[in-house]
């Protein structure tokens, strides 16, 4: 217990809360261009046309729950209580980067900027190679593999100690989680057409399977994994073996039902009429959109 955030305890766990300036400041930021985006959009459109109810509500959603895994006091009992802190990964990788992509971020964020940005000297040639890659790494196996390597890379006991114990790795493996999520989820939820909703859901379904297995192998440990927890889970009266084990389900029941929900989602998209469905398309807006603009 000499290394690491001080533990905290039951009855002062509601006063924890995480003002860490770097989060705050990019909070406020995306809240402040994606409101800008919303409202020149639709000076020029229309109200509510481009980005209408159920988007900025997914939208604003999404954000409540990047609070509560960043901000709330959930933040600080990550590192007295592995569940705790196995809660705000599944926050982060499941509900808050789907929440946020089906509010059409990128559109808000475009129309946020001042016209014709991305035309001007540096910011063309460095925005464009970076939107390309980004497409490139958004598409279901370079997105898949990406999540994959980074969920069993993060969650070996000697990383995942040593992000308990340094601030600073802390926020680059919530970076890592958050970042490679958002190119899962974006692969998952831009999939227009039959032969990418089933590379999509060969995706989803390979993200299941193989985070059904690292949470079931956490849960199903004979011992602690992660020496970073021993001695602190004695305040919430569980002991490190019985705080992993519920850790694991919440990786393995939880986010695997997450999981399960998307799968059943793009199977569906295979068998059913392609007019069934509209493109959410959540980072790349209507084509009239640029014509507007």
């Amino acid at each position: 217990m000499a290394h690491g955030p001080d533990p905290v305890p039951p009855d002062v766990v509601w006063r924890a809360w995480t003002f860490d300036p770097l989060v705050l400041g990019l909070l406020l930021v995306a809240s402040w261009g994606y409101g800008r985006g919303v409202r020149r959009l639709w000076a020029r459109a229309g109200r509510w046309r481009g980005i209408g109810r159920r988007h900025r509500a997914a939208f604003g959603l999404g954000f409540v729950v990047v609070v509560i895994a960043l901000i709330s006091p959930l933040d600080r009992l990550g590192g007295t209580l592995l569940s705790a802190h196995m809660m705000q990964h599944g926050l982060l990788v499941t509900a808050a980067p789907a929440l946020l992509l089906l509010g059409k971020p990128g559109v808000a964020f475009a129309w946020a900027l001042p016209a014709g940005w991305s035309r001007r000297g540096l910011a063309a040639t460095t925005w464009r190679p970076l939107a390309k890659a980004g497409r490139w790494l958004s598409r279901p196996f370079p997105a898949a593999t990406l999540q994959g390597l980074t969920l069993w890379i993060w969650h070996a006991p000697a990383l995942f100690d040593a992000a308990v114990e340094r601030e600073w790795l802390h926020t680059l493996e919530h970076a890592s989680f958050f970042g490679t999520a958002l190119l899962l989820w974006r692969a998952i939820l831009d999939a227009r057409s039959s032969a990418r909703a089933g590379a999509a859901l060969a995706a989803a379904f390979a993200t299941l399977m193989h985070g059904g297995l690292l949470g079931a192998l956490i849960t199903m440990g004979p011992r602690p994994l992660y020496q970073a927890y021993l001695g602190r889970t004695d305040l919430w009266g569980l002991s490190a073996l019985d705080d992993q084990q519920l850790a694991g389900l919440l990786m393995w029941v939880p986010m695997g039902a997450v999981y399960f929900g998307a799968c059943l989602w793009l199977a569906s998209r295979l068998v059913l009429p392609v007019d069934t469905f509209r493109p959410i398309g959540p980072l790349d807006g209507p084509p009239g959109l640029r014509d507007l603009r």
